[in-house]
């Protein structure tokens, strides 16, 4: 199964780079994301609730990202499994700026094994492109959030000016006698992990539901297809009409 598309956001590309780099982001914009732990550097493990279709169940999947080149693109590496059937794929994601905005643009290719593999593929693709839809207007509202409210600094942060005052004033170490023995290094302070092992639970309140989801492709539709509803609305009244004909 393979799927592509691209989406224009009124962000500037440093922006969306930098939400598509967050975690606390990422788990808010995947639909029925309940957790999302980083295991490695640029690895991740996640729980995925999906309701929706044939791909319904919930789903425990890993996520590596390799090609890394910000900020415009990075390849991923994802695999899943649920009760209902095996998902193995790979994709990558570019963004490119035009006019101050952002062109995201994405593509993959997935392996489904299990129960899924007997579903139909073109239920699994339209399934997984309204997933995908949701979540870039997901990500648009975390961006938009991320700009009108200002994000806490870390109490371990300083400014950088801060910094350079203090090792200015901090008085210089005294230079050891040649030939004595260098200070031995604990292990533990030169064996840092080149990553920060973090879990993102999501609040049950914040979680893009299934139905947020189910909403937002009938919304698509009818801005795609703004005469849709007056024709639903014209055959439920010949409905109607027909049947006092016949009272």
């Amino acid at each position: 199964m393979k799927i592509s598309g691209s989406y224009t956001i009124d962000a500037p590309q440093e922006e969306v780079w930098a939400a598509l780099n967050d975690m606390e982001v990422l788990a808010r914009i995947v639909p029925g994301c309940e957790r999302l732990e980083q295991t490695g550097e640029n690895e991740f493990e996640g729980t995925v609730k999906i309701g929706i279709q044939a791909i319904k169940g919930t789903y425990k999947g890993r996520i590596r990202l390799e090609d890394i080149q910000p900020p415009h693109h990075y390849k991923l590496v994802a695999s899943g499994r649920s009760a209902n059937g095996v998902v193995d794929g790979a994709g990558t994601v570019d963004l490119s700026e035009e006019d101050g905005k952002t062109v995201l643009t994405y593509s993959g290719d997935a392996q489904i094994g299990g129960m899924l593999a007997s579903v139909g593929q073109r239920l699994i693709e339209g399934a997984s492109k309204q997933m995908i839809n949701q979540s870039v207007k997901a990500l648009i509202e975390q961006i938009a959030q991320r700009t009108n409210g200002a994000e806490p600094k870390l109490a371990a942060e300083a400014p950088a000016a801060s910094v350079a005052i203090a090792e200015a004033a901090a008085p210089a170490p005294a230079a050891a006698p040649e030939g004595a023995p260098r200070p031995s290094v604990p292990l533990a302070e030169t064996a840092q992990p080149s990553f920060e092992h973090r879990t993102v639970v999501v609040p049950t309140d914040e979680q893009l539901k299934p139905e947020a989801v189910a909403l937002g492709v009938v919304q698509d539709i009818i801005k795609e297809r703004p005469w849709l509803p007056w024709v639903v609305i014209a055959f439920l009244l010949g409905v109607l009409l027909g049947r006092r004909r016949r009272w």
